[in-house]
């Protein structure tokens, strides 16, 4: 570790306590950050007090307790005490907070700062942008105005993975922090190169089984293409509570035969299964910057998404094929372009996928730039060398 370490407060989960984007995330910056000489511990409300090893790095973690009772209500107030102790216990221990999502731990924090019980500079890092994103969480809750007012007042900078994040923070009076944009990052692992697609154009999903998602939108759109003569075969890995339900449309659809549905595979597992697709689709309603993408085009797959403002940017007319959210009739549309394309332009859209992701989402290069960010925030412009820009 180097001397005079920058020392970081992660507020997040981690895998495998939750496995989810967000959490992937969180555990390849944090792992980025200790390798390059970080001091780095994590604070979260679904991970244990302890240590966790995380691709050989020993990390600090620390759980932030809520009440099994009383609802909503009472979950806050636990979580909140819980921070507040954290915070007055290790007030000395960090030069910086790296929050992310705008969640309870950031509410909390910001809270404490209007109170002058926490010093600590902030940096967010919002998840979702539209739909039921961070904006919206914020917007739910009784007195928002006042802790937004906190958040644009305390938080010192905000990274934008979403470029349509910025109008959601806006629109609830969110504009005093500075605004970055770097996005979300993978491990680039050598590939050999694909060279050939199955005569049956192969698809596949990871994710959550839930309302973003979209895929209610998309098996009635893969059902129109199927009237029209096109064979597929779609891989479904994840779960949630809507699994059922999407097991009955599918069926209802005359999609059964066609469309499968996998348990979630581990982490180490997911390169290797999407090794087997031909097309990564991702029909969701909203998003941050999919990991699950990022998954897929580190592995030469193209993709075809939504346009949400995340992943979509790099994709469009590069990577594969976009269409407009929550409408089954543009899913159709960019489905059947899918199936037309050629095998020889599926595997050129997957090559400028691979090149994307070596070019702008190494997770070292993500990692240096928010690490540089980090050290702004805390007044230690010099401790960390920028790193690549948007």
């Amino acid at each position: 570790m180097i001397e005079n370490a920058l020392r970081i407060l992660v507020i997040g989960n981690l895998p495998p306590h939750v496995l989810g984007g967000a959490e992937n995330q969180v555990a390849r910056l944090v792992t980025a950050w200790a390798r390059m000489g970080a001091s780095v511990e994590v604070a979260g409300h679904r991970i244990p007090n302890g240590v966790q090893d995380l691709s050989g790095q020993a990390i600090r973690t620390h759980r932030i307790r809520t009440l099994g009772f009383g609802g909503r209500l009472g979950r806050a107030m636990g979580y909140a005490l819980s921070m507040a102790t954290l915070v007055m216990r290790k007030r000395h221990a960090y030069d910086v907070v790296y929050c992310r999502g705008i969640s309870d731990g950031l509410l909390c924090l910001v809270i404490l700062k209007g109170m002058k019980l926490c010093r600590w500079p902030i940096m967010a890092c919002p998840i979702n942008a539209r739909g039921a994103g961070d904006a919206a969480f914020v917007r739910s809750i009784p007195g928002w105005r006042w802790l937004a007012r906190l958040i644009d007042r305390h938080v010192q900078i905000i990274n934008l993975i979403n470029t349509a994040i910025a109008d959601d923070l806006k629109a609830i009076g969110i504009e005093r922090p500075r605004l970055s944009r770097v996005p979300n990052g993978i491990a680039v692992q050598d590939l050999s190169p694909r060279e050939s697609v199955a005569k049956v154009r192969r698809l596949v999903w990871t994710g959550r089984h839930s309302e973003q998602k979209g895929l209610d939108l998309l098996f009635p759109a893969l059902a129109s293409c199927r009237q029209r003569g096109v064979d597929f075969r779609l891989d479904l890995f994840g779960d949630g509570k809507l699994r059922e339900a999407l097991v009955r449309q599918a069926e209802h659809l005359g999609l059964a035969d066609c469309v499968h549905f996998r348990d979630p595979v581990e982490v180490d597992a997911v390169r290797s299964m999407l090794s087997d697709a031909d097309v990564f689709v991702l029909p969701s309603r909203y998003e941050g910057m999919s990991n699950s993408a990022l998954e897929a085009m580190e592995v030469a797959l193209p993709v075809l998404c939504t346009r949400c403002g995340g992943i979509d940017a790099y994709v469009d007319g590069e990577a594969g094929w976009v269409c407009d959210p929550n409408s089954i009739s543009a899913l159709t549309d960019a489905l059947l372009q899918m199936f037309a394309a050629s095998d020889e332009d599926v595997l050129r859209l997957g090559r400028r996928a691979r090149a994307l992701v070596e070019q702008r989402f190494a997770i070292e290069a993500v990692a240096a730039a928010n690490l540089s960010l980090l050290s702004q925030a805390a007044g230690r412009e010099g401790a960390y060398a920028p790193a690549c820009s948007q």
